[in-house]
């Protein structure tokens, strides 16, 4: 019964419900934007149309962009530039039969990577620069920035992945004397940008030294001691290991406080924080998401805030912006490299450093991550 039940499936074509060849669209109208074009058209009433298709050439390539019945808007993206372009359109049926062509003529507005170029800076920063850009368009680019290598050629430093409308990164790990530069914009249809070049000298910085940090325990106002078990204490956060992990008692509430001397006086300029090294904690639980960092050199005995200078106000960024309890890999990776904050320029430099929990991602009521670290200069 098995076998005479069974008999082979053949793929075939949509059957058609209407002509053969299908209707064309009409009353096409152009609204053109950056890097691209919108077109849209009343879709005829032809049940045989499965989708519409615009078809053009750019910079020698074949490009597409299709449309379901149900819809009446094409919108055409990748063009790297403001050359006028010619796009037929097809109406398609579902025997992928084409109707004979419309063509209009696309006006594109200066492309996302020519816009961010235009608005880079570049300045010093602590180890290497600081690069800063505006897209307004909300276009996917990706910003590389170029440096002389061992043998003195330019080579790729770094390169930043985005699609925010105003923003800035650092590119790190270089010393302090001058060195050549270059930034470019690239997007995903492989269109660059001119490349923006300067002689930068970074300012100078340091890894601190670990060995010497301790905990400022017991403080008035602080968690240090109240700690969710013996296995946890604060003192993992600065053991360089990102598979120890410091967790406070359960039931403390937030905000959350607690101190750090680094046993030396530094002007800080970064820092990079390393969340608990587990798919249970990234950005959920008692993960820290907003924290404040201030600095003081004679902190209040009775633990008041009046002797402390608000140094940074930090909220870590979950890449993909998904739900709580639900990470991408691209969050997964970010966590695992560590989170960078940086410190401002003109901040003294300061020898305890107090930092208060203000949100953890999933609202727990106690903190746990694995690794504090700090750049700067003594």
């Amino acid at each position: 019964m098995i076998i005479t039940g069974c008999k082979e499936e053949k793929v075939e074509p949509l059957p058609n419900s209407g002509s053969a060849i299908p209707l064309p669209v009409t009353d096409l109208k152009v609204a053109n934007l950056h890097g691209g074009a919108k077109i849209t058209y009343t879709v005829p009433p032809d049940p045989n149309l499965l989708y519409v298709e615009a078809v053009w050439k750019h910079k020698g390539i074949n490009r597409n962009a299709k449309s379901s019945y149900y819809a009446n808007t094409l919108t055409l993206q990748g063009f790297g530039d403001t050359s006028e372009c010619e796009v037929k359109v097809y109406s398609v049926s579902k025997s992928e039969k084409r109707s004979d062509p419309l063509t209009v003529t696309v006006n594109p507005l200066s492309a996302p990577v020519q816009e961010v170029y235009r608005s880079l800076t570049v300045k010093p920063d602590f180890g290497g620069i600081n690069v800063g850009f505006i897209n307004d368009t909300r276009g996917d680019v990706v910003i590389t920035v170029l440096t002389q290598d061992s043998t003195g050629k330019l080579a790729p430093a770094d390169a930043f992945y985005t699609n925010l409308a105003r923003d800035s990164f650092s590119v790190r790990g270089f010393d302090a004397s001058p060195r050549v530069f270059g930034v470019f914009v690239k997007d995903r249809w492989d269109n660059l940008s001119d490349t923006l070049y300067s002689t930068q000298t970074p300012f100078f910085e340091l890894l601190l030294d670990k060995s010497r940090f301790r905990e400022v325990n017991p403080y008035p106002g602080d968690v240090n001691a109240q700690i969710y078990s013996g296995n946890y204490p604060m003192r993992n956060l600065w053991d360089s290991k990102t598979n120890t992990i410091y967790v406070t008692a359960q039931g403390l509430g937030l905000p959350q406080s607690f101190t750090v001397d680094l046993g030396v006086t530094a002007k800080l300029s970064r820092m990079k924080y390393f969340q608990r090294m587990s798919a249970a904690f990234y950005f959920t639980s008692g993960t820290p998401e907003i924290f404040d960092i201030y600095g003081s050199n004679d902190p209040a005995p009775d633990g008041s805030w009046d002797s402390w200078t608000l140094l940074q106000h930090c909220v870590s960024k979950k890449p993909s912006g998904l739900p709580l309890g639900t990470v991408s890999n691209d969050d997964v990776a970010y966590a695992q490299a560590g989170e960078d904050f940086s410190f401002p320029l003109g901040a003294e430099p300061y020898r305890y450093l107090r930092f208060k929990v203000l949100k953890s991602y999933g609202n727990a009521t106690n903190i746990t991550f694995s690794e504090l670290t700090f750049w700067g200069a003594y």
